[in-house]
C-alpha cells in the first residue's frame, strides 16, 4: 500500500494575495528534482522557475505572507503530462504517417500535422474550466 506522501506531489511556497473570489495566489519555487543528487550545489539559480498557482482557501484559514505546502495527485500530476506532451505527440506523428502516405509530399505533410495541433489545443483551451476540477491544488501548513 502507497503512503500519502507517494501519492501526492508537493511544493512548498507562499501565499501571494487573495482574489475575490476567496482563492488564493500561491507563488512556488519549482527546482529540478536534484535534492538527493550529488551534485546538487552545483545547479544554477536558472534552473529554478518560479509559478504562481490559483488555490482554493478552505474556510478562509490562510492569508497573504502565509508559508504553505501546495499539492496535487499524483495521477492528476501524470494526466496533465499526458495532456500536454504525449497526446499532441501522438497527434502530430499519427498525421504525419497518414499525410505522408497520402501526398508523398514530407513538406505538406509536416505543416499538415503541425496545423493538427491547433485544434487539439483549442479544444483543450474550450475545455479549461472541466480540466480545472480534475487538476485541483490542495493547500496545508
Amino acid at each position: 500500500m502507497k503512503t500519502v506522501q507517494e501519492t501526492e506531489i508537493s511544493h512548498t511556497g507562499f501565499v501571494e494575495k487573495q482574489n475575490d473570489d476567496g482563492s488564493l495566489m500561491v507563488r512556488i519555487i519549482a527546482a529540478p528534482t536534484c535534492v538527493s543528487c550529488s551534485a546538487n550545489g552545483s545547479c544554477s539559480a536558472s534552473d529554478m522557475e518560479e509559478k504562481l498557482i490559483e488555490v482554493a482557501n478552505p474556510e478562509g484559514q490562510f492569508a497573504k505572507g502565509d508559508t504553505v505546502k501546495v499539492i496535487l495527485n499524483q495521477s492528476a500530476g501524470l494526466k496533465a503530462v499526458m495532456l500536454g506532451y504525449v497526446y499532441p505527440f501522438l497527434v502530430l506523428f499519427i498525421t504525419l504517417i497518414i499525410m505522408i502516405n497520402i501526398t508523398d509530399s514530407q513538406g505538406i505533410a509536416g505543416l499538415v500535422a503541425l496545423a493538427m495541433l491547433v485544434p487539439y489545443y483549442l479544444l483543450l483551451y474550450v475545455t479549461k474550466t472541466r480540466h480545472k476540477k480534475t487538476f485541483e491544488f490542495k493547500i496545508r501548513r
